[in-house]
């Protein structure tokens, strides 16, 4: 049975047609990769559907304080360049009582769009281990992002909390992409549905 499941694994990852889109799914760049915007990236897949897929790089800090973003308070935490899609500012929360307003992407990680409530999670000092703001997003229009899968422009990996607030975000590329053959067998059925 555990044979069945790596063969049909396998015939999925070589057609593109891979679930790697599903929301908590992680896209690592790989050397293959040309596009200036994704060299060395590793991407969270927010959403998924026929029509369009979205992301949010995880691993490119700014220097632009969330002070900066939210006038009038105080921080020393700086943004996250969450894409090259310069389109709105988004959060990654990570809580086991997400805030009303926030969209779950993994176990105990939430995605906050809506700015009354970022402000108030900025306003609330939460630490960088559990929250981060990012600036952009990625945005693959239909087929597209399986045409890169397909022409192995990505690994796929499944995410997880650990993996999203890593505490060395600037290496995680390298760590991840030296994985070994896990990275081309994709481990099944997503863990990230917990």
């Amino acid at each position: 049975m555990l044979a069945v499941g790596h063969l049909l694994l396998a015939f999925a990852i070589s057609t593109g047609v891979i679930a790697a889109q599903d929301r908590g799914a992680l896209l690592v760049a790989t050397g293959a990769s040309r596009d200036a915007d994704f060299t060395q990236t590793v991407v969270l897949i927010l959403d998924h559907d026929a029509h369009k897929t979205t992301g949010l790089v995880l691993n490119r800090p700014v220097r632009i304080s969330l002070a900066e973003i939210f006038p009038g308070l105080t921080t020393r935490q700086t943004a996250w360049a969450g894409g090259p899609v310069l389109l709105g500012v988004n959060a990654l929360l990570r809580t086991k009582t997400p805030p009303a307003d926030a969209d779950r992407v993994l176990r105990s990680v939430y995605l906050i769009t809506d700015k009354p409530t970022l402000r108030h999670t900025v306003a609330a000092g939460i630490s960088s281990d559990s929250f981060r703001v990012y600036l952009g997003v990625c945005g693959w229009g239909a087929g597209q992002l399986e045409s890169e899968i397909h022409r192995r422009l990505w690994h796929i990996l499944p995410g997880s909390a650990d993996l999203v607030f890593d505490e060395a975000p600037v290496t995680l590329w390298k760590r991840l992409s030296q994985r070994p053959r896990e990275l081309d067998t994709f481990q099944a059925p997503y863990e990230t549905r917990q």
